[in-house]
């Protein structure tokens, strides 16, 4: 028998050819001092490989390189996903890590060890392709996605299968093996090649490089890869995980939660981390959640509770599960409550009790149980000792849930125990916005409920008033610390001579004195009186110990305004009674207080904090206590704009009418009256500009000469003096141009206006040069680059300069009855189903391919074509990296469309309007008035029913349905 020593060491000589690794080669420019110096890399080839050599160069690379490379890599990683933090009320990112904070490591370590261990060892070494497949990520992990994607292109075609040292080409009939067409490379071997072999990275490569173009934003790419890999036969069952999370990553990156989660629990068959398990089942639990598949969810998150070592991901998940379950149990919210709740109780949670009571709050909230909510909340309060953030979160939702449930007062002093800069953003913005109104509401409401209180009094009859206030009265001297009644002098109920001075030790029979509530309260009462309000410390008959605390305590006795505040009356029976309205003049002054108090209220509502409908409900108390109040005119006007903000026109209209007749000569409507009349020379310009945008030059330059002689500039002079100058560019009088230019640089410098009309000055002084230059140029395209004109049919995403099709390709034949309008393409849209006449209707789907439309009205065609290179030079600015098309299209002889995309959805559409508009009228736009442009969006299949029906207010109407507050 063949020791096995020499049988490992026969196969290892007889599989030299075909253990060696492909055919590779080195290409490296050296500096001059090494220049004659020749690697071990490059040196390839010139012996033979012998089996010391393999020996020797594998263990090397293996060793001192690659696992060296391998280890640091690991160890980024692991520092990466350790500095990394879930935020479980989000959705979670995908990777434990972020390339942020791998790209900032020792990256540049790995690549080191890597490229070392390459060009130092023979590239037959059975290592080299896996030194590459390391170099490959790390460079992805360096985001330098292009160098990462030419890597492992490179493995991918230097390592593919060769016949003889020639390539044959991936995929086609040349690597046809048994009928099956491939582009993996088919790792089954015999024993004796796994013994000496190390796995192909080749396969690998295909995972990593569809994970650079996922980072890269190229789905196409990426799904086609994965879509090749799917169906191969040869592509290893080993990878096949790693291809199910790469899938998930994708549909992940593409919003496709669905297909996210699906994958994303294929790929959790491998792998025993207990921790990373239930981090992949709580974010395929978010996904389903985010797709509506709440069964799959809870199960999901369910999953994660099972797998999971950290309490803040049990906390939330168990969270979530309740807020997805409270439809399908009656119980189901109190279950999870319950399962918080004992976790509350375990030792091993202590530390985390102040999110579980958190947690506790928000599943009380979700069933509106608010006393119970924050009960919760002060506890999580009262655990969040260690846990800064978690407290600031706690005051936060104390603060959120008392100002719905409007107790203002509260909500002031919870919101003004966070720490603003611990908390985000956006949360810092709510609260500086609340907080100082909430402060004067507080206030206000206070004043409101102590007056409400003393006229309460003031009704009862005298006997039951002064018992009611006695008793108010020992309420207050208790929680003050005072005795019940108050003494003239010290010592006064003595007998008279009696100098004796008290007994404190009860040597003559009577009660020990410090266990006598009211010879103790005494005492204090005249030690007060006697020495002052003095602090608790040592040696308080020093005058320099006292000197150091009383300013302190008097520093704090001011007021806002740096005016001391008067010292608080002597409580006593008079002193209540004397707060009492009782007489008509003190029931008015204590009305107006009230009145005051709601109307300020009612305005901070309306003013700074747009909660409309409470200033509603406080301006319908005071209209409703108080009619007849002179304060009721200005709450009259405020509750009508509020009805307004709130889309409660009936409401508005119907107090509008009543204001009206009650208040004829109101100051509020005399305002609104005076700012709606306009200025007779505002009304001639403006009819100026019209008829200039309309196209009627000759009689606006007639009527702009009558005007100037009767009126001087007006807030329409830079518009006009604009437009004029275009209109006398097309007539090629460029004198008259540049004049009305000038005249526009030198009386409005500061206009939008300005900057323009410099520029057209300068270009034209130069215009005859420029022409001869465009003239003699000689522009050459290629043959096979077309633009695409406007597909109203298609569902193309992305438009782009296409190569020509392939004319044999035949494409649907139209119908006759069917007529192709001029630059509108109708292939590939009629269906074999038969023709109907009904007419076709709106419809708004919003994944459907859209255009940002701006609505021209009865604006010229010169000026069209203006507003079109306008938006085109905007579009050139702000999307450089993008081609935004922008065509024309008319609807009626006085509508225009100007139609920019098509974008891939409704969603980017209403994104690209909504950066325009605001920018339209001071740099897009500033020579067109707003009232003739508008913005929308449409898809192709709307605008050929807009074209047929030519209705353009229709579709305004459709879509403000749709979208109401957008267009």
């Amino acid at each position: 028998m063949i020791p096995i020593p020499y049988m490992v060491a026969a196969l290892l000589f007889f599989s030299l050819k075909s253990m060696a690794q492909p055919y590779t080669s080195i290409e490296l420019k050296k500096d001059k001092p090494y220049e004659n110096r020749t690697l071990p890399a490059e040196k390839t080839g010139n012996k033979k490989f012998t089996l010391p050599k393999r020996i020797y160069n594998n263990t090397v690379t293996h060793f001192n390189y690659y696992f060296n490379a391998n280890q640091r890599l690991n160890e980024i990683l692991e520092r990466a996903s350790e500095s990394h933090r879930d935020d479980y009320t989000q959705l979670l990112s995908f990777y434990d890590y972020d390339l942020e904070t791998t790209a900032q490591d020792q990256i540049d370590t790995v690549l080191y060890k890597c490229t070392a261990g390459i060009l130092l060892h023979d590239l037959r070494s059975d290592w080299v392709d896996n030194l590459y497949m390391l170099m490959g990520k790390a460079y992805l992990l360096r985001k330098d996605f292009d160098s990462a994607q030419m890597v492992f292109q490179y493995i991918n075609y230097a390592f593919a299968p060769k016949d003889e040292g020639y390539d044959i080409p991936i995929g086609s009939n040349a690597s046809n093996a048994g009928g099956i067409f491939s582009i993996s490379t088919n790792e089954k071997r015999p024993l004796w090649k796994k013994l000496t072999t190390t796995l192909p990275s080749r396969n690998e490569s295909f995972i990593w490089m569809t994970r650079t173009f996922i980072e890269q934003d190229k789905a196409a790419e990426a799904a086609g890869l994965l879509a090749l890999l799917r169906s191969d036969a040869l592509f290893p069952v080993r990878l096949q995980p790693e291809l199910d999370e790469l899938s998930a990553y994708l549909f992940y990156k593409l919003n496709a939660y669905d297909s996210a989660a699906n994958y994303l629990v294929r790929a959790l068959k491998k792998g025993n981390d207990h921790m990373a398990k239930a981090r992949s089942y709580y974010l395929a639990g978010q996904l389903y959640e985010l797709a509506g598949n709440n069964k799959a969810s809870i199960q999901s998150y369910q999953t994660a509770i099972r797998f999971s070592t950290d309490p803040f991901m049990e906390v939330y998940a168990r969270l979530n599960i309740a807020a997805l379950s409270t439809g399908d149990k009656d119980n189901a919210l109190q279950e999870n409550l319950n399962e918080l709740l004992k976790m509350a109780k375990k030792d091993k949670y202590d530390v985390y009790r102040d999110i579980i009571y958190y947690a506790a709050a928000k599943l009380e909230l979700s069933r509106k149980n608010y006393n119970a909510a924050q009960q919760w909340l002060l506890r999580s309060v009262s655990f969040s000792n260690d846990n800064p953030l978690q407290k600031q979160q706690s005051f936060l939702l104390l603060g959120d849930l008392n100002y719905d449930r409007k107790a203002y007062s509260q909500s002031f002093r919870f919101y003004d125990s966070v720490q603003v800069n611990m908390v985000k953003e956006k949360e810092q913005e709510r609260i500086n916005t609340r907080k100082p109104a909430l402060q004067l509401i507080a206030m206000n409401e206070e004043n409101i409920n102590r007056e409400d209180s003393v006229q309460q009094i003031a009704t009862l009859p005298e006997a039951e008033r002064t018992a009611l206030l006695k008793k108010i009265l020992r309420q207050l001297r208790k929680e003050r610390g005072l005795k019940e009644t108050e003494e003239t002098s010290f010592g006064s109920d003595l007998p008279a001579g009696n100098t004796q001075a008290a007994d404190l030790f009860n040597n003559n029979g009577a009660e020990f004195y410090f266990l006598n509530s009211s010879l103790r309260s005494r005492g204090l009462g005249e030690f007060n009186r006697r020495w002052g309000n003095r602090p608790n410390i040592d040696n308080w008959r020093r005058q320099s110990a006292v000197d150091k605390v009383i300013p302190a305590q008097n520093q704090a006795i001011v007021s806002a305004d740096n005016k001391p505040v008067p010292k608080k009356e002597e409580l006593s029976l008079e002193a209540l009674q004397n707060t009492i309205p009782l007489t008509e003049e003190q029931k008015e002054l204590s009305n107006t207080m009230i009145i005051r108090g709601l109307l300020e209220n009612g305005k901070i509502f309306q003013e700074q904090l747009d909660d409309y409908p409470s200033a509603i409900e406080v301006y319908e108390e005071l209209l409703r206590r108080f009619p007849r109040a002179a304060e009721a005119e200005e709450a009259g006007f405020n509750l009508i704009q509020c009805y307004r903000k709130t889309n409660n026109l009936s409401a508005a209209d119907s107090l509008q009418n009543a204001f009206a007749k009650t208040f004829a000569d109101s100051k509020f409507l005399n305002n609104t009256n005076a700012a709606n009349k306009k200025d007779p020379a505002e009304i001639i310009y403006s009819n100026i500009y019209n008829l200039f945008i309309e196209g009627k030059f000759e009689s606006a330059i007639q009527a702009k000469k009558q005007t100037e002689q009767q009126y001087k500039n007006s807030q329409w002079t830079p518009q006009l003096l604009y437009i004029e100058s275009i209109y006398y560019i097309k007539q090629k009088a460029d004198t008259i141009a540049i004049n009305r230019l000038q005249q526009l640089l030198t009386s409005f410098p500061s206009s939008p206006l300005a900057e323009k009309a410099a520029t057209m000055i300068d270009v034209l002084s130069r215009r005859a040069e420029i022409e001869k230059y465009l003239t003699d140029l000689s522009v050459e395209r290629p043959a096979e680059a077309v633009t695409r004109g406007i597909d109203l049919t298609g569902p193309a995403s992305i438009i782009n300069t296409i190569p020509k099709k392939d004319s044999s390709v035949t494409a649907t034949p139209l119908p006759k009855e069917i007529k192709q309008a001029p630059g509108i393409n109708l292939t590939n849209v009629v269906k074999s189903a038969p023709l109907t006449l009904a007419e076709p209707e709106y419809e708004f789907v919003p994944t459907d391919t859209q255009y940002a439309v701006i609505v021209l009205n009865k604006v010229d065609g010169m000026f069209v074509g203006e507003a079109r290179n306008a938006f085109n030079r905007f579009n050139q600015e702000k999307f450089y990296n993008r081609r935004l098309p922008i065509n024309t299209i008319t609807i009626v002889p006085e509508i225009q469309l100007l139609l920019v995309g098509p974008f891939p959805s409704a969603s980017d559409a209403v994104s690209y309007t909504d950066l325009v508009k605001p920018q339209a009228a001071s740099r897009i736009l500033p020579w067109l008035s707003a009232d003739k442009y508008g913005f929308q969006i449409i898809s192709p299949a709307n605008l050929r029913i807009l074209q047929n029906k030519k209705d353009i207010a229709a579709y305004r109407a459709f879509m403000q349905k749709i979208l109401p507050d957008k267009f």
